[in-house]
């Protein structure tokens, strides 16, 4: 009996042994894999930051975007009143000046809408980028845990990382 638990004991100290040694073998196998994560990490932490401020940015163009189209689109429709009055094609002389006037407020916000459609359109581009980028980096750095074999390595989000790097404030 009183071997039992000298033979448990014995049994504990070879399985803690066993674990310590292959923890000490990946540590010093994986050391340049470590210091690579390392620097992914902090490209990947930078890419998702850039992430979430292009994410930001063209949403609010595109509410812009939005909110321009519904004026442009009133306007149009006023521009349409004149046709009701038209005869034939033809509008009055009194009327003529007015409508010619609000056809060039119309057609110059039109080019103007234009301007900040490629405005929106850069700032989609940037953002796909960065989420290229960042979900490449993403890739790369749980690439690199797997075959150090920890499957399970953190990979923040592009809002930790934004977080991290101070580009937004923690919620509380």
């Amino acid at each position: 009996m009183k071997s039992t638990p000298r033979f448990m004991l014995l049994v504990l100290l070879a399985v803690v042994g066993v674990k310590l040694s292959e923890q000490l073998y990946r540590w010093v196998a994986f050391r340049d894999e470590r210091r690579q994560v390392g620097e992914l990490r902090e490209r990947l932490l930078d890419s998702g930051a850039e992430l979430t401020l292009s994410r930001a940015e063209a949403r609010r163009r595109r509410a812009a975007m939005e909110a321009e189209d519904r004026v442009l689109d009133a306007e149009r429709r006023s521009l349409l009143r004149y046709n009701r009055i038209s005869n034939g094609g033809y509008l009055p002389t009194a009327v003529y000046d007015r409508y010619k006037a609000e056809l060039e407020r119309y057609n110059r916000h039109v080019v103007e809408r234009n301007l900040r459609l490629r405005e929106y359109q850069r700032a989609h581009d940037r953002y796909a980028a960065a989420a290229d980028l960042y979900n490449a980096r993403a890739d790369s750095v749980r690439d690199l845990a797997t075959r150090m074999g920890e499957p399970y390595y953190a990979v923040p989000s592009p809002l930790e990382a934004a977080v991290k790097r101070g580009v937004l404030k923690p919620e509380p």
